[in-house]
This record gives structure tokens, sequence and C-alpha cells, in this order.
């Protein structure tokens, strides 16, 4: 049976204050902008084996060298390389050219999430990428992105750009004197003080994915277990959420069953697919479950 790529999005809720430093769509319709999040929720747990000692995950930089490493791999290990998420005849081939488009779109994406940038961000992002023990980052066996969003309870998780405008809009409504108040001020404070009751300051894990030749080798595992140790021990969240498509009851089953997670809610989600013959993503409207766990 042919090894399923993993992807998934996850996010974490946090239990202490920190200080803030650094996407979403909606019609179905080929794009190039770089507004999104790429996703899906393909488990692949189930195949994974124990870590194994010569995998190693450390963070990537934020150059552009780094970001087109990184959106090559994503593309081949799992955009083109999930059945389920290309929009083509099983028989057609995607094009040298249509590849290379995906590639750019994904590199804009992730360089404007996680790339380096004049000035701190509002809200922390970086990548995370597995390699083999002593190798660098040239060698990718995995990845998956670390970024503080906001989790507005009982519709879905905000995009970067919506998580700030509202952190950002929060706090320009005060008066001069309270603005410095919270000039230093960390997302939780700002969120839980601020903002209404109903949103909640999170970190989401996402773009988790692993190549097909490292696969059922640990690698997946070792990427979670470093992203909630970061999660847990430096940024101080305490649960960790994960969304996945309804439909996809086999990753809905096992997240549940073997992993732990608890459903939390329901909603309508856009979620994206590759178009392989004009090499550009296409969205489309499903419903997402929300589960978490405490980690």
């Amino acid at each position: 049976m042919m090894s399923i790529p993993i992807f998934a999005l996850l996010f974490c809720t946090i239990d202490k204050t920190w200080a803030f430093s650094s996407l979403q769509s909606s019609s179905p319709r080929a794009t190039s902008t770089t507004q999104y999040m790429f996703f899906a929720d393909t488990p692949a747990t189930s195949e994974d084996k124990e870590i194994q000692s010569n995998v190693q995950v450390q963070i990537m930089s934020g150059s552009d060298e780094s970001m087109i490493k990184a959106a090559s791999f994503m593309v081949e290990s799992f955009w083109l390389g999930s059945p389920q998420q290309l929009l083509i005849d099983a028989n057609d081939d995607v094009s040298e050219s249509s590849k290379a488009s995906l590639i750019s779109i994904q590199k804009d994406d992730l360089m404007e999430k996680y790339g380096d940038r004049l000035g701190s961000r509002k809200l922390d992002a970086l990548v995370l990428a597995a390699t083999e023990d002593g190798g660098d980052t040239s060698d990718i066996m995995g990845l998956t992105t670390l970024e503080v969003r906001l989790l507005e309870n009982q519709k879905d998780i905000l995009s970067a750009e919506q998580s700030e405008f509202k952190l950002t809009q929060a706090v320009a409504s005060l008066g001069p004197k309270q603005r410095r108040e919270y000039k230093d001020a960390s997302v939780f404070d700002i969120a839980n003080q601020l903002l209404s009751p109903d949103i909640t300051a999170i970190l989401s894990l996402s773009n988790l994915c692993v190549s097909n030749k490292h696969r059922r080798k640990g690698v997946a595992a070792a990427l979670c277990k470093e992203a909630e140790r970061v999660a847990k021990q430096e940024l101080g969240f305490d649960e960790m959420y994960l969304r996945v498509e309804v439909e996809n009851d086999a990753a809905k089953s096992l997240y549940e069953r073997k992993l732990g997670y608890e459903s939390v809610f329901e909603a309508p989600a856009t979620v994206l697919r590759v178009d392989g013959k004009r090499g550009g993503f296409v969205e489309l409207e499903t419903d997402i479950a929300v589960l978490k766990k405490k980690i």
C-alpha cells in the first residue's frame, strides 16, 4: 500500500505570558497570491516508527536560499506526492513549468511568514527541519512550521494578517497613556485583556511533511516531539490543537484513538488543492474539525 504523506495543521494554547515579535482565503479559483496557509490533514503517524537516533531537528534560517529549499521540499513531498491534493487526471503529468510556478508561490508564502525581514515580526514564526544527525538543511528529511496566531472559538484559526490586525487595533484603540503601557506587552496579555473572551492566543504547528524516501523512519515523530518541546518549554503552551478535514475519517480516528486528541468543534473552512496544469492552487470549501490534547 502506498505511503501517505503527512501534512497537518496544529494549534497550541498559551498558559503563560511571553513577548510577541511576528494565511487563509475564500470561492474555488486558481491563485498565485501569497496569503495562504498551505495545509492538509493526511495522517501518517500510524506508519511512523520510533524516533531514530540519527534524526535531528533544527530551526532553518530565514534566508532566501533556505526558503527556496523548504518550498521545493514541500511541493515535491506533499503537493505533488499526494494524489488527493491534485486536481488533474491521474494519467496526466505535472510539467516542469507548472512545478516551478508552484515552488515560486510556496516560496513567496514561506518568505512572507518565516523569512528574514527588516525589523521584528509582531507574531513569532519559524521553520523546523529534520535532517540526518550531523547534516545540514541542504538534505531535508521532513519539516514543519510554527507561528503565533489567534484562535476564535467555535469558528477557526485566524490568519496571520487577521491576528496581527486584531492585536494592533486593540492597542491602537487605547488612549496614549494606555498604549505606552502595552508597548512591550505579550500577545497573551493583549488577547486576554483587550480582546473578546472567545479569542485566544495560540501557537500553530503546520506544514508537517516528510519526504517519500524518509517515511517510516520516525521523522514525523521527531518533528512533533521537538515542536511540542518548543511549545511547552520555550513558549509556555500547555495544549496542542489539531485541524483536520471532517471527511477525512482516517485522520480524525487516528488522532483521537492513537494520539489522544479530543474534538473541540467543527466549522466551515477553505482548503487548498493543486491545479497541476496551471501551476497554481485552487480554493475549496469544506468542514474542518479542531481537536486538542494536553502536552
